[in-house]
C-alpha cells in the first residue's frame, strides 16, 4: 500500500510554497468553476432560457417535498402527479432540506455548480494516490472541469443526475483508499441521483471484488446497489406509474422485459443496427478525445460504465445519443475520467519499473539514474497531452467563452419587465404558465404547462416569442377562448399577459403593445438596413417599410426584423407576407404558416400613424446556406393566394419588384460559418474578364463576361454574364447561351430568365440602373458527326454566343448587327 501513499513535503523545505502550488491552483480552479457556472446558469434562468421540462418540474417537486408533499408534481402528465413515476431520485429529500433555506430555483443552480466543481477533488486525490505527481494530477482535475459532457449537464438547468459524477468519483477514490465508510456514503449519494445509478455503483462493487480482491465489500455493494435499481424500476415506478414510462424507447427489442432480454442475446444484427443509428463511433470519440483517449489504458475501469452506455446507445431516442449537449452521458463521464487516471498510473508504473531495470544495469558513480529522468519526463508529457486534449474538447464542444457550445446570453429590458407581472401572482394560487415562464412560478403546489389550465387561478404568458408547445395562432385562439369565458386580464405589459379567473377586464391596456412599438433591433449585433418601401392600394399610401435586418437568435436560428410605419389610420387588419426564396425564386419558407407575433397581437387597426412598429419573424432553420428575402402585404386569411395584395408603390433605394408589383425583393443573404451569421449578398459580384458594350433592344445591356479558355470533356461549361438595366424591360424576356461547334452546329445550350448574384430575376423586375452578375452552367457538350477524331471524341474549339428572346413567340431581340452576340471561344479537352 506504500505506493498509494500521498507524498508529504518536509515542512522545513524552502520549496514548501512551490510544492503546494498545484493544490492552490486546484482550489482556485474549483472555485472559479463553481462561480462561473453558477453565474452562467443563473444568467440562463434570468434570461428566461430555462424550460418547464425540467427546471419547472424539478423545482415544483422539490418545493412540494420541502413542504411535506413528497415528490408531488402537476407540471407534466395529467394522470401522473408523482415525480417517482418519471425518475426515482431520493437525493431530492436532502436537497429539499437545504432548499428550505432559500426556496428558489437559483439555490438549486448554485448547489449543482458547486457539487460538480467539487468533482475535481477526487480525481486529483486518486491521481496522487496512484503515484502521479501534483502537476499531472492537476491536469486531470482541470480536464474534468473543462470536459464538455459535464459542462453540458451543468448548463442544462438542474438535474439530480448531474450530481452523480462527483459522488461516483468520490466513492471510487475512497474504495481505492480503503475508506469503506466514506465509500458507502458516496455510493449511497450516487445511487440516490437516479434509478440507473445503482447499476453503476454495483459495477464499482464488481471492481472491488475482482480487481481489488475485496469480495465481501464487492458482493455486498453489488447486491444492495443492484437491488436498489431493480426495486426502483420494477417496484417503485410500478406503483407510481404502472411501470417505467421510458420503456417505449426500447420497444423495438420486444414488448415485455423478457422479450427485450431475449432480443439482446439472440439478435445481434438488431443491436448492431441500433448502435449504427446511435453513431457509436462518434459517441465514443466525443467521450474520449477530451482526455486524450487515456481512458483506453484502463478498459476494465471504462467498462464499469456499461449499464449507462447500454441504456443510452440502445435507446431508440436520438437525444440519448448526444454526448456534449444534453445530460444523458453524464453518468458515463466519471468512468472515463477514472479510467484515464488509472490507465496513466499503470503506464507510469511500467515506465518506473523499466527505468529501474536500466538503472541497475548501467548505474555508475557519476551517471544520473534513468528513473530520475524517465518518470518525470513521462508525467510531464502525459500532463501536456491531457491538458491539450481537454482544451481541444473545450474548443469543439465546451461551454466556456470560445467553446463550441458557448451561448452568449443577456438579460434584456423585456426580461426585467416580467418582474412586475410575476409579483402580482399569489404564492398560494394555482398557475398555468408558458414553457419559459413556467420555472419562474414553479415554487407552488399546483402548476400546469400551458395550454393545460384545469383549475388554475392564473394564466401567465409571454406572447412575443415561440409559443411551444402550441402554434402561435393556436395560442391566440386559446387566449381568445379564455377571455370569452371565466378569465379576464389581471395585468399586461410589454407582451406579457396575466389572466385571472374572475377578472372583469377583457381588453389589453396600452402598455401591453410596447413590445412591438420600437425601431430598435432585439439583437445587439443586428445591423439594420434603412429603406423606404411604400405599400398601398387604390385609396393611396397605407404602410411604409423603414428598415430591415437579418440575423440569428441565440440558438443560431434565422430571424428577420422589419420596422414598419402606418402612413394613416388603418381600419383593416392587414397581413404580412415575409418569405425566404431560393435562387429560382421558389419560396423555402414564408410567414403564412408561422406568422410574426406582431401580426397576431398588434393588428394594424391599432397602429398609430408615425409610430414605428417592430415586426420580428419567429425563429426558423433553413436547409440552405443562401436565400433571397421578399416582403409583401395582403388582406384577409387567404389574400396572398387570392390576389388581395397591396401594391408596391415606391422603393428607395431601388430594389426589384416581383409578382405583378406586389412583392419587393429586399436582398440576398449567405451563411458565414466562421462568423456564425448571415452575410448580405450584393447583386453584382466580381468583375468581368472581358468588357463589352452590347444592348439588346428592349432588353438588358451586356457589360462583360467571364469565360474559361479550356474545359475538360464531360464537365459543364461555366459562363458568367454581367448585366445592366438601362431602362426596365417591358416584357419578361429570356436569355439563351449556346456553344456552337466548328461547323456552326449547336452542341449545348442554357436558356431561362436573367439573374443577378442573388437570385433569378425576371427582366421586368430589373430597376433602372440595376447591375447583376449572372452565372450559367451549360451542360457538357455532346459530340456531333464530323467534329471529332477517333482518339479525341470532342476535342475542338467552340464558339459561345449570348442572346435574349421573347419566350412567348420565340423571337430574338436585336443586338447591334444581329440577334445574338459572340462572346468568345472555349477549348474542350479530354
Amino acid at each position: 500500500m506504500n505506493r498509494f501513499r500521498v507524498n508529504r513535503p518536509d515542512p522545513r523545505s524552502p520549496r514548501l510554497l512551490v510544492h503546494y502550488l498545484p493544490l492552490a491552483l486546484l482550489a482556485l480552479a474549483v472555485l472559479l468553476y463553481a462561480l462561473y457556472f453558477s453565474y452562467l446558469t443563473l444568467l440562463r434562468y434570468h434570461a428566461f432560457e430555462s424550460r418547464a421540462l425540467d427546471m419547472g418540474n424539478l423545482n415544483q417537486t422539490i418545493w412540494n417535498t420541502a413542504h411535506g408533499d413528497w415528490f408531488r408534481i402537476t407540471n407534466q402528465e395529467v394522470e401522473l402527479t408523482n415525480r417517482l413515476g418519471y425518475h426515482v431520485e431520493p437525493i431530492l429529500l436532502p436537497i429539499a432540506a437545504i432548499y428550505r433555506l432559500h426556496p428558489t430555483p437559483e439555490l438549486l443552480l448554485v448547489l449543482q455548480a458547486t457539487i460538480v466543481a467539487l468533482g475535481a477533488l477526487p480525481i486529483y486525490a486518486l491521481a496522487r494516490r496512484r503515484g502521479l505527481n501534483d502537476w499531472l494530477a492537476l491536469s486531470f482535475a482541470l480536464a474534468f472541469l473543462l470536459n464538455p459532457t459535464i459542462q453540458a449537464a451543468n448548463w442544462l438547468e438542474f438535474h439530480p443526475v448531474t450530481l452523480a459524477p462527483t459522488f461516483l468519483m468520490a466513492a471510487f477514490y475512497f474504495l481505492i483508499a480503503g475508506q469503506t465508510q466514506r465509500f458507502g456514503l458516496f455510493a449511497l449519494l450516487a445511487a440516490g441521483c437516479k434509478e440507473e445509478i445503482g447499476l453503476l455503483v454495483a459495477m464499482i462493487g464488481l471492481y472491488a471484488w475482482l480487481a481489488l480482491r475485496r469480495p465481501r465489500l464487492g458482493l455486498a455493494t453489488m447486491a444492495l446497489a443492484g437491488g436498489w435499481s431493480l426495486l426502483a424500476v420494477f417496484g417503485i415506478q410500478q406503483v407510481a406509474a404502472g411501470g417505467n414510462i421510458h420503456w417505449g424507447r426500447y420497444a423495438y427489442l420486444g414488448e415485455t422485459t423478457l422479450d427485450k432480454l431475449i432480443t439482446l442475446v439472440t439478435q445481434p444484427d438488431v443491436i448492431a443496427a441500433q448502435l449504427q443509428r446511435a453513431e457509436i463511433g462518434r459517441y465514443f470519440f466525443e467521450l474520449l478525445l477530451p482526455v486524450g483517449f487515456a481512458a483506453l489504458l484502463a478498459p476494465e475501469v471504462l467498462l464499469l460504465a456499461s449499464p449507462s452506455l447500454a441504456i443510452n446507445l440502445l435507446a431508440d431516442f436520438t437525444p440519448m445519443h448526444q454526448v456534449t449537449t444534453l445530460i444523458y452521458a453524464a453518468p458515463v463521464l466519471p468512468f472515463v475520467m477514472l479510467a484515464a487516471v488509472m490507465g496513466t498510473a499503470r503506464v507510469n508504473e511500467n515506465v518506473k519499473l523499466a527505468a529501474m531495470g536500466r538503472s541497475k544495469a548501467s548505474l555508475t558513480s557519476t551517471s544520473i539514474p534513468a528513473q530520475t529522468r524517465s518518470v518525470p519526463a513521462f508525467q510531464m508529457a502525459a500532463a501536456l497531452l491531457v491538458l491539450v486534449s481537454a482544451l481541444i474538447g473545450q474548443r469543439l464542444w465546451g461551454y466556456l467563452p470560445g467553446g463550441g457550445n458557448h451561448l452568449p446570453l443577456r438579460v434584456t429590458e423585456h426580461h426585467r419587465r416580467a418582474a412586475t407581472i410575476l409579483a402580482q401572482i399569489s404564492p398560494d394560487a394555482a398557475v398555468s404558465a408558458q414553457d419559459r415562464l413556467n420555472p419562474h412560478v414553479s415554487g407552488r403546489r399546483t402548476l400546469y404547462l400551458f395550454p393545460r389550465v384545469d383549475d388554475a387561478d392564473y394564466v401567465l404568458l409571454d406572447v412575443t416569442g415561440p409559443a411551444w408547445p402550441q402554434h402561435p395562432s393556436d395560442l391566440k385562439r386559446s387566449v381568445d377562448a379564455l377571455l370569452a369565458g371565466e378569465f379576464g386580464v389581471a395585468a399586461a405589459e410589454d407582451g406579457y399577459l396575466l389572466l385571472k379567473r374572475g377578472a372583469a377586464s377583457k381588453t389589453f391596456p396600452p402598455e401591453f403593445y410596447t413590445a412591438w412599438q420600437s425601431s430598435a433591433p432585439l439583437f445587439d449585433d443586428l445591423s439594420m438596413q434603412e429603406i423606404s418601401v411604400i405599400f398601398g392600394d387604390e385609396t393611396g399610401d397605407l404602410l411604409a417599410l423603414r428598415s430591415y435586418g437579418v440575423g440569428v437568435d441565440r440558438y443560431g436560428e434565422l430571424v428577420t426584423t422589419l420596422v414598419w410605419e402606418a402612413l394613416r389610420p388603418l381600419e383593416e387588419d392587414l397581413r404580412f407576407y415575409i418569405a425566404y426564396f431560393d435562387s429560382e425564386l421558389q419560396a423555402i419558407h414564408d410567414t403564412r404558416f408561422y406568422p410574426p407575433t406582431a401580426v397576431l397581437w398588434y393588428p394594424t387597426s391599432l397602429w398609430t400613424p408615425g409610430t414605428p412598429v417592430r415586426m420580428q419573424t419567429l425563429p426558423w432553420v433553413l436547409d440552405t446556406d443562401r436565400f433571397a428575402l421578399g416582403v409583401g402585404i395582403y388582406k384577409g386569411e387567404e389574400g396572398w393566394d387570392a390576389g388581395a395584395r397591396l401594391k408596391v408603390l415606391q422603393v428607395e433605394p431601388a430594389a426589384p419588384i416581383l409578382q405583378a408589383g406586389t412583392l419587393v425583393r429586399l436582398g440576398g443573404f449567405t451563411w458565414n460559418n466562421e462568423q456564425r451569421r448571415w452575410i448580405k449578398l450584393l447583386p453584382e459580384a466580381g468583375t468581368p474578364v472581358q468588357m463589352m458594350d452590347t444592348a439588346f433592344t428592349g432588353g438588358l445591356h451586356l457589360e462583360g463576361f467571364t469565360l474559361p479558355e479550356v474545359v475538360r470533356s464531360g464537365e459543364p461549361l461555366p459562363v458568367t454574364l454581367f448585366w445592366r438595366a438601362d431602362t426596365p424591360p417591358q416584357a419578361d424576356f429570356s436569355v439563351f447561351v449556346q456553344a456552337l461547334g466548328p461547323e456552326g452546329h449547336k452542341v449545348t445550350q442554357w436558356d431561362g430568365a436573367p439573374a443577378d448574384n442573388i437570385s433569378q430575376l425576371p427582366a421586368t423586375a430589373w430597376p433602372q440602373g440595376w447591375r447583376g452578375t449572372h452565372r450559367v452552367l451549360l451542360p457538357p457538350p455532346a459530340p456531333t458527326a464530323g467534329e471529332h477524331t477517333a482518339g479525341d471524341p470532342i476535342a475542338s474549339d467552340y464558339v459561345v454566343i449570348v442572346g435574349m428572346y421573347d419566350w412567348r413567340s420565340g423571337e430574338r431581340l436585336w443586338a447591334g448587327t444581329g440577334n445574338f452576340v459572340e462572346i468568345g471561344k472555349v477549348r474542350i479537352e479530354p
